[in-house]
């Protein structure tokens, strides 16, 4: 798995993803480094870039590093790169396997099993009303930049052409009922920011059809929000909100998720997620595991989620009830100075921070 997620309050301004980038502190010339970061990366061990992207970590996030010895240990060569650099090179020499790993994040049309299907279809993409536009034979025209454009993304990063629009993700849970992050609602976080409720455009079927080929979606396929249900936002505890829809949701649009798990997690159980990561169409990220159990409100687990998966969806892998709602991670795009442009951040297997995620028993099913 990739690491990657968001900051709280996650996928409102993505563009304030950008500024948490860690300024290596030697900087290689623009037209030797990706040769030299190479270099650095094939004479690096495995648990060198495990620690080096774990320092790096600490100092963005402010987390205090563990005490050391009176010995001085020699820096890695990867030490004078920035982390971009470092994550390319990486990449190319097969060595993700010792960060969170590969992307398992899927498209809709990639999705094979019927029951992932149903659930995927059951997420719901949160819009400003500003994004969407009337269309011809009652459509709808979605406003938004790729998904490269709005990051400044480096060449090749993954899903880098598809459009980027949506700002929060929701799951279906009733006819008529979507659950989110907390953060998401403007009448809970009080960010005026984002959209009130009665304003903000719930979209159903943002697909990918194939690889190249988005989804052409209905007006009957957009819903506006009512009223709000319930909802709490803790930026360290429970972050949920329960929204109720001006009209109900035919079942040929989606099913409700019916089955909720309020059974305890327990660690390293299998998760997966869905949800609209940084506002692109829907993805199906499987692949995760909790990593940490310790708090009544939520736990952490190392799924591949960035701003705009704030509120998507978190599943057991097997038995697909819905056990949580994605609400916090980290940064999600680090910067590769010599190129100007980013690269989703990676992190060690067992490092960094995880996604956290409220956990299903908190919110106050009506």
């Amino acid at each position: 798995m990739i690491k990657k997620t968001f900051q709280w309050p996650i996928g409102l301004l993505f563009a304030a993803l950008t500024a948490q980038v860690l300024t290596a502190p030697f900087q290689a010339s623009a037209q030797s480094a990706s040769s030299d970061a190479r270099k650095a990366v094939r004479e690096s061990s495995d648990e060198q870039l495990r620690g080096e992207f774990q320092r790096r970590f600490e100092e963005r996030s402010g987390v205090p590093s563990a005490e050391k010895s009176g010995v001085q240990e020699t820096e890695p060569p990867i030490s004078r790169f920035d982390d971009g650099a470092i994550v390319e090179a990486a990449r190319e020499q097969g060595r993700s396997r010792v960060i969170y790993g590969t992307d398992d994040r899927k498209d809709w049309y990639e999705i094979n099993d019927p029951r992932i299907r149903e659930l995927a279809r059951a997420s719901v993409a949160l819009f400003d009303p500003t994004h969407i536009q009337g269309g011809p034979d009652g459509g709808v025209r979605l406003r938004s930049q790729s998904l490269q454009d709005t990051k400044r993304l480096c060449a090749k990063e993954k899903f880098e052409s598809q459009p980027a629009g949506a700002f929060c993700s929701g799951t279906l849970v009733g006819p008529d009922l979507v659950l989110t992050a907390g953060h998401c609602v403007r009448e809970i976080s009080g960010n005026g920011n984002i959209p009130a409720i009665t304003s903000t455009r719930f979209v159903f079927g943002y697909q990918m059809e194939t690889k190249s080929s988005f989804a052409t979606i209905s007006s009957a396929r957009v819903f506006t929000g009512r009223e709000i249900i319930g909802g709490t936002m803790n930026p360290k505890a429970a972050d949920w909100a329960l929204v109720r829809l001006s009209r109900a949701v035919p079942s040929v649009i989606a099913e409700p998720v019916m089955s909720w798990d309020p059974t305890p997690v327990k660690r390293d159980q299998r998760v997966f997620v869905i949800g609209f990561p940084s506002g692109i169409p829907v993805k199906y990220a499987p692949g995760a595991a909790v990593r940490d159990n310790s708090d009544s409100n939520f736990f952490v687990a190392n799924l591949d989620t960035f701003g705009g998966n704030s509120g998507s969806g978190v599943y057991d892998e097997t038995s697909n009830r819905l056990i949580g709602v994605l609400v916090r991670g980290e940064t999600d795009y680090v910067q590769d100075q010599s190129k100007n442009c980013f690269r989703v951040n990676i992190c060690p297997t067992s490092g960094c921070r995880g996604e956290d995620v409220t956990r299903i028993s908190v919110v106050r099913k009506p």
